[in-house]
């Protein structure tokens, strides 16, 4: 497997960038012929406007199984972000994988090449036991780093040949620490939006032309996005939080899950409630970002650009629809800009948008695999004592507390707004915690100490949400009518998307071996 995997990854499957448009039709060349020579049958979809292929391949389950046996569509992408090593910020070429300490670093060992062959060799290891009962379905795209350009279009050309489905899985994800595994029940949809407000003169020179009768771009563009939001970041489109529901009770008890293990090992992390609080607000609050501007003539400090424009997102929650969304978005800066009387022009552009997705963590995907993921794993060490601090013992009564607060108590705590909760944080075990990525042990699990107490140790994983998008699994569930499950492969620590990514081996292996037990047992529910 690691040698498949080192080839793949050889491959400069950036999707984002042209002049690599012929690394990824090797790349994707290369991974249909790793499928057909493990047996499964495959085809090149090819999509529009000449973006990536994708790749479909299929194996063919046990043929004592043919009349009754189900169909597993895994989702994964070849593609991944551009890896510019100029400043000499990782440890090794970005496009040669190498292993350092039990991991294995290279540009798309974790997202998404590392998981992606960890599905193919587990399938591969079913079919040469004779024990695959299901038929698996690869369906692996080359754009999904670029919004999955061409994707949609292509599944519902080929449909008939994809097949009927009946479940959905994808591992395109991490840990929320580097020590428990998790499943992904929900993710956030997004909005990318483009504002630009234009004028109908050239260029000018501020110390010539500037005045208040001129109504200049960037001006306008800076008090158009101020209306945007208010405090605390809230979103001022009419009606923006109105189809978004309240928190029930089961899911309640799945952040207390969530806050106590964490806190438990790495006590940094602070009070439980404040930790649930801030997971609530990445995961399960839509929220909006300004990302950049850009403006037209030179780059110094007396022109006064005639064009101005912002890029910003909308991130989206369950309940809430893109195109209704984008269409208040419209509407509201069309309304705002209008109030301020300018002479410029000023257009919204909905560049690229994706479908929330919440899936039933109570259903048979789910509950496959965390039997998988607790066979494959075992029981998770405690912390030891000295590792904890006291003063951040909770009880479950006040763990439980992790409602929203109420505006006015929000409004009178500016000085002790607690600091949000990052992925960074979470992966270096708190805010205070500078020790090295490279510290991270590498045995079957982070920090395998020893339990001090009679409690059981936690064999079950954590059930999350997560605050980013994938376009393609709330569309594949409702193309094939099918549920999906999301399954993180990865550390918190992966470094995904960014310098040194890296997938720790011993998470490689056991992926494997998680898939194939789904693999293997899922059509038998």
């Amino acid at each position: 497997m690691l040698d498949h995997l080192k080839r793949f990854i050889s491959y400069r499957t950036v999707s984002s960038d042209p002049k690599y448009k012929g690394d990824c039709r090797r790349g994707a060349s290369y991974l249909r012929s790793v499928f057909k020579g493990f047996g499964a049958a495959t085809e090149m979809l090819p999509t529009e406007d000449g973006s990536n292929p994708i790749i479909l391949a299929r194996f063919r389950g046990n043929p004592s199984t043919a009349a009754t046996r189900k169909k597993v569509l895994f989702y994964g992408h070849y593609d991944v972000v551009a890896a510019d090593n100029e400043q000499g910020k990782w440890i090794t070429d970005p496009f040669v994988m190498e292993g350092i300490d039990g991991y294995l670093y290279g540009r798309g060992t974790s997202d998404n090449k590392g998981p992606i062959m960890a599905a193919i060799f587990a399938c591969a290891e079913l079919m040469s036991e004779q024990a695959l009962g299901s038929d698996v379905i690869f369906l692996i795209e080359g754009e999904e780093e670029s919004g999955s350009r061409g994707f949609a279009n292509a599944v519902k050309q080929h449909k008939q040949t994809i097949g009927d489905v009946d479940w959905i899985l994808l591992a395109n994800s991490y840990w929320l620490d580097d020590s428990i595994p998790c499943v992904t029940y929900g993710l956030r949809g997004v909005i990318h939006a483009t504002v630009q407000v234009e004028s109908d003169h050239p260029d000018l020179h501020s110390g010539v032309d500037g005045s208040s009768q001129l109504d200049e771009p960037l001006k306008d563009l800076v008090m158009l996005l101020s209306t945007l939001t208010g405090t605390h970041g809230k979103v001022k489109i009419p009606r923006f939080y109105d189809p978004i529901p309240e928190l029930s009770k089961e899911e309640e008890i799945l952040y207390e899950d969530i806050t106590q293990a964490l806190v438990a090992r790495n006590p940094d992390l602070g009070d439980p409630r404040d930790l649930a609080l801030s997971l609530m607000r990445r995961w399960r609050e839509a929220s909006l970002t300004v990302h950049r501007f850009q403006t037209s003539g030179p780059a110094n400090a007396t022109i006064i650009p005639r064009l101005a424009k912002a890029a910003l997102s909308l991130r989206l929650v369950p309940n809430q629809e893109a195109d209704t969304v984008g269409e208040a978005l419209i509407k509201y800066l069309q309304s705002e800009f209008n109030k301020l009387g300018s002479h410029n022009r000023m257009t919204v552009t909905i560049d690229h948008q994706a479908e929330p997705w919440l899936g039933d963590f109570n259903n048979q995907i789910f509950q496959t695999l965390d039997k998988a993921i607790m066979d494959v794993w075992g029981p998770i060490p405690e912390v030891p004592q000295n590792r904890r601090k006291s003063s951040l013992a909770v009880s479950k009564e006040n763990a439980l507390k992790v409602t929203i607060p109420k505006k006015e108590e929000v409004q009178n705590t500016h000085t002790s707004k607690p600091s949000p909760t990052t992925s960074s944080v979470l992966a270096n075990g708190g805010p205070n915690n500078t020790s090295a990525l490279s510290d991270v042990t590498n045995d079957a699990i982070s920090l395998p100490l020893p339990q001090l107490s009679a409690k059981k140790p936690r064999t079950k994983p954590l059930y999350i949400r997560e605050g980013g998008s994938i376009p393609a699994i709330r569309f594949l569930e409702k193309e094939f009518g099918a549920p999906a499950a999301h399954f993180p492969c990865g550390q918190a620590s992966d470094s995904a998307h960014l310098d040194n990514e890296r997938l720790r081996l011993t998470n490689l292996y056991k992926s494997k071996d998680i898939f194939k037990r789904v693999f293997r047992d899922l059509p038998m529910k």
